[in-house]
């Protein structure tokens, strides 16, 4: 039986729905199925959730710097509350689980801001690389370094690897029990780990809109998938 991977409801506005097929067939081609998650009633969600075998917490809008102790600069896009109000929620009780957890883009900002870290609200200003390009988004814009220790050098086998970027923001302070696990070329933190758990991984890049073309990228489907089915 395939596991089923549950993913927090991004809309279902035409954009939207293109970026959602990028993580449905990525986990498809993985041997996984994907159960979308309605959010409006946050306890519902929750009980959805902690039925399936893994969590996906994928990208999308700004998270509200309130939720990490800040005021919202100009430079910070506008909030989806709905997902801000939810996805905690939803991550808080999964990690209860010890099932497999994968965040992505916006979804590694949240797993850090929800164990007490912190975002940059905006790096296009001091950044040394591009790290918002949408249109070069099956292809990649800059390299990464990765930890020999962790579990994404596990999964990959490579120290260094190249990756697309579709983000103004970035991790500050690492969450609790969290380490960071790769930097891309400026410095920035591209990966982060659960320590003392079994797989709790984010992603600063987008390996859903490479996995299509590149072995490297669909291993990080694969393995979470593997995991999914233990």
């Amino acid at each position: 039986m395939k596991p089923v991977i549950a993913i927090p409801q991004m809309g279902n506005d035409l954009f939207r729905k293109y970026m959602k097929s990028k993580y449905q067939k990525s986990l498809e081609r993985a041997g996984a199925d994907v159960k979308w998650i309605e959010l409006d009633d946050k306890e519902k969600a929750v009980a959805e959730a902690l039925s399936c075998d893994g969590l996906l917490l994928p990208g999308g809008a700004d998270i509200n710097p309130k939720m990490y102790g800040e005021e919202k600069s100009e430079k910070c896009g506008t909030p989806n509350e709905i997902r801000d109000n939810a996805e905690p929620v939803i991550f808080r009780e999964f990690l209860k689980t010890n099932k497999p957890i994968l965040a992505i883009c916006r979804g590694i900002q949240l797993i850090n801001v929800c164990k007490g870290g912190t975002l940059f609200q905006d790096i296009k200003d001091v950044q040394k690389c591009k790290h918002m390009d949408f249109f070069s988004r099956t292809g990649s814009i800059h390299s990464v370094s990765i930890d020999k220790n962790s579990m994404l050098y596990g999964i990959l086998q490579t120290e260094k690897i190249n990756v697309n970027s579709m983000h103004h923001q970035a991790i500050n302070k690492v969450g609790e029990n969290f380490r960071a696990t790769a930097e891309s070329e400026d410095g920035y933190v591209e990966a982060i780990e659960l320590q003392n758990h079994p797989f709790c991984v984010g992603v600063q890049w987008h390996p859903e809109h490479m996995s299509k073309k590149s072995a490297e990228q669909r291993k990080i489907f694969s393995f979470f998938v593997s995991a999914c089915q233990k």
